[in-house]
């Protein structure tokens, strides 16, 4: 973040968000684990619905300017974590209150149907600083995994990344236990996209059974029209999405799974404050695409 208290605010004024844990990032392990430049720092925050301990968004403004990792979108295609999902109950008031936040919008709401059980009414809009957000309202079939909803906006939905093969990719999620919620490719989409024309979108996404269907990883693989690994721009003090947390019980055990995956960690296993987990053991690692996947063990 450019400015964390104007993203604090933005969050807050449109999606209901409140801070649930807060820190300095700084030190050598810290470093190591997020690639920082030595002697930077940060503040961050750690936003979310009230009461929400998982698909939260942590926030840092660093003590040195970024530049954003994606730019103008003139390379959409580029490879990495891209767009954060959030739901919301009706989508042109939540449209409407981000823009008078200081948003702004890529694409106009546009429905379409995921498959017999989710249609969504889903628009691409901007935070302040740039960073795309798929806000969007579902309709859903009673039984389907997304049928619970109480109406507000929701926590972080989906991550969403863009991948050079979205089947490869998926076997690399499904090895640490997700499982696809839907796994289709979209045509006829390029206006809502921004894309060329003839380009699909072959769209997987997956989630981590269990008490929710929140904190998803969404695969948008662009057929036939390929990107680059954006791991180099990725970086502190660059502003963007540049990493996806993920919870663990046994940092070790998925340290060694993630090995016979041929995984390439960033850095050894370190011991940080994670709000608002408190304590937590945590390793980074490259992901199937060069996005940066962070696991945490809180202690």
């Amino acid at each position: 973040m450019s400015d964390l208290a104007r993203s604090c605010a933005f969050y807050g004024d449109v999606f209901g968000y409140r801070t649930l844990g807060e820190t300095t990032v700084a030190g050598r392990d810290v470093e190591a684990l997020w690639q920082m430049p030595a002697g930077l720092t940060g503040q961050c925050r750690v936003v979310g619905p009230p009461g929400a301990s998982t698909g939260l968004l942590r926030l840092v403004q660093f003590d040195a300017p970024g530049e954003r990792i994606w730019g103008d979108y003139s390379r959409a295609r580029d490879y990495g974590h891209y767009a954060l999902n959030i739901r919301v109950d009706d989508i042109r008031s939540a449209i409407a209150k981000l823009r008078e936040s200081g948003g702004s919008s890529k694409s106009e709401p546009t429905r379409w149907t995921v498959n017999e059980d989710i249609s969504a009414w889903d628009s691409l809009s901007y935070d302040p600083d740039g960073v795309i957000l798929d806000v969007f309202q579902l309709f859903t079939r009673e039984g389907s995994a997304l049928a619970s909803y109480d109406g507000r906006p929701s926590e972080l939905q989906t991550v969403a990344m863009h991948c050079s093969n979205a089947r490869k990719s998926a076997q690399f999620y499904g090895a640490l236990g997700y499982v696809p919620l839907y796994d289709r490719l979209l045509e006829n989409m390029e206006s809502f996209f921004k894309l060329p024309a003839g380009t699909a979108l072959h769209n997987i996404n997956l989630y981590m059974p269990g008490d929710t269907p929140n904190g998803r990883v969404e695969l948008a693989e662009y057929v036939g029209y390929p990107g680059e690994d954006q791991r180099a721009r990725a970086v502190p003090p660059n502003i963007g999405i540049l990493s996806a947390s993920m919870y663990t019980d046994d940092l070790a055990a998925t340290s060694a799974l993630l090995g016979t995956l041929e995984a390439q960690p960033v850095c050894d296993i370190v011991e940080v404050e994670l709000p608002p987990y408190g304590r937590a053991l945590v390793r980074t690692y490259f992901g199937p695409d060069g996005e940066v996947l962070e696991f945490y063990q809180p202690l």
